[in-house]
């Protein structure tokens, strides 16, 4: 009952997050509102005639999100997803089945599927693949055997043995934002809780689907939550990179589903592939309870998601053109930096300023300039690699975090788009030019250090004159 009681407090979100959003329009080309209508063009129309069967690669065993039944069928929230996906394009999907999630990972490393499914920012398959619109997300929460009590911060629990899903999207996340816990990596869900239920760890941090589900499997109910943190599991399609047709394809679909569509999915799973498989009458009633309580957070959540994303998008977007603020920038660059000190990555910034930015100003007027600001962004967006984020650091300034890239084709982007800026026809005042301040974050250095190499590249470049790029 104390876990009702906890899935009670915590809603089972069916929708992204506004910071999400905003980092996913500035990866894509443009961006469209969830349920938008379904319109293929001529060409995603062709592939799919050419290509009418898609592979995907299927973990065993990941549960209630996907796995293979006693008949080796394929099924879990998933495998209903991707039955939606066919209804609406046509498109065949062909599950293959993986001996472990280190396998997935393993075949995804040499694209020998389409598709993998998955929690984003996974960096052990990004680069393969990539994600297309998430529709689930699911809180964290730490497990832990009754007499461990409440859990409000983690770094207050550090010295305990405190286990993750090491290969988990997820997982990573968790280990990036708290680089002085030494986490205990384990390789799969069970390994995790009868670990804990053996006094192996001390506490063990899984999804909440993931943890309910499980933790009713295997009976231990001497199990239970114990906190909650701040990072959200986001279950995803991931689409080989080589075949960006298929992306857009899947991406359409995704964002053409309804609230009731995805009601329906997560409810069917869990009414005809998770209650059947207990016979106890206590746990039926129970996973009754919890389809309610999700239910009625669903609908819940709808109600406040308008208020909640004006507030998140106020306190992390720049209101003029839609890119990140510097706020949250400062943010994005201190988990950037742990994570790359801490598994040894590389990551580069680059930092942009319009040329004569002030006389834009001064000969057209602000709002002329305002126009300038919003078709130098729109460029710079168009231009951005895997993975980039851009934000817009005050005035005519910009800047861009080149996650896992290396100082050389960090510059060769600079150079790129200070050529596409130099092409560009703006609305106000003709062409205009940029000049490109590039830097790659040292070893043990700071982020303030680092920002102030890329204030000095900068300057090294307005110094040469317009038009440049200084990469030191």
């Amino acid at each position: 009952m104390r876990l009702l009681f906890l899935l009670f407090l915590i809603p089972f979100s069916m929708q992204l997050t506004a910071s999400e959003k905003t980092l996913y329009a500035q990866e894509s080309d443009s961006y469209v509102t969830e349920q938008s209508e379904l319109v293929f063009s001529e060409q995603e129309l062709s592939w799919i005639q050419d290509n009418p069967t898609v592979s995907v690669i299927g973990a065993p065993a990941w549960f209630p999100y996907e796995g293979f039944d006693e008949d080796g069928q394929f099924v879990g929230i998933v495998a209903e997803t991707l039955t939606l996906i066919s209804e609406k394009s046509g498109l065949k999907f062909e599950v293959t089945n993986t001996n472990s999630w280190s396998n997935t990972i393993e075949l995804g490393k040499v694209q020998k599927a389409d598709i993998i499914s998955g929690s984003t920012s996974n960096p052990q398959i990004e680069k393969q693949y990539r994600a297309t619109y998430s529709t689930i997300e699911n809180p964290v929460v730490m497990i832990a055997r009754g007499d461990i009590h409440h859990i409000t911060d983690l770094n207050a629990v550090k010295d305990l043995r405190i286990a993750v899903m090491g290969q988990s999207g997820y997982g990573q996340e968790i280990i990036a934002n708290y680089p002085d816990i030494d986490f205990v990596k384990v390789d799969s869900i069970n390994e995790a809780l009868l670990g804990v239920a053996d006094d192996k760890y001390d506490v063990v941090l899984l999804s909440m689907a993931e943890a309910s589900y499980q933790m009713a499997q295997l009976g231990l109910y001497e199990l239970r939550v114990v906190g909650i943190t701040d990072i959200h599991m986001q279950l995803t399609l991931f689409v080989n990179r080589d075949k960006p047709i298929l992306w857009n394809i899947i991406n359409k679909v995704k964002k053409s589903e309804t609230t009731q569509e995805r009601h329906q999915i997560l409810s069917k799973w869990v009414q005809y592939k998770y209650i059947d498989r207990s016979s106890s009458e206590r746990m039926r009633v129970s996973l009754f309870l919890i389809v309610l309580i999700i239910a009625f957070f669903l609908y819940r959540r709808s109600l406040l998601k308008n208020h909640d994303q004006q507030l998140i998008e106020l306190s992390q977007t720049d209101k003029l053109t839609g890119c990140s603020n510097r706020l949250y920038l400062d943010k994005l660059l201190r988990l950037k930096i742990a994570h790359s000190q801490r598994y040894k990555t590389r990551c580069c910034l680059i930092l942009v300023d319009i040329d004569h930015f002030k006389r834009i100003n001064d000969n057209f007027g602000y709002l002329q300039a305002d126009k300038v600001l919003v078709e130098f962004s729109g460029l710079l967006i168009s231009r951005l690699q895997s993975g980039d984020v851009l934000g817009r650091w005050g005035g005519g300034q910009f800047l861009i975090v080149c996650p896992e890239t290396s100082f050389n084709e960090a510059e060769r982007q600079a150079e790129e788009i200070r050529a596409a800026v130099k092409r560009f026809a703006f609305s106000v005042g003709g062409g205009q030019t940029a000049c490109f301040g590039v830097v790659q974050f040292n070893d043990n250095e700071s982020v303030e250090k680092c920002l102030n190499r890329a204030d000095d590249a900068l300057y090294c470049a307005k110094k040469s004159g317009s038009n440049q790029v200084s990469a030191s």
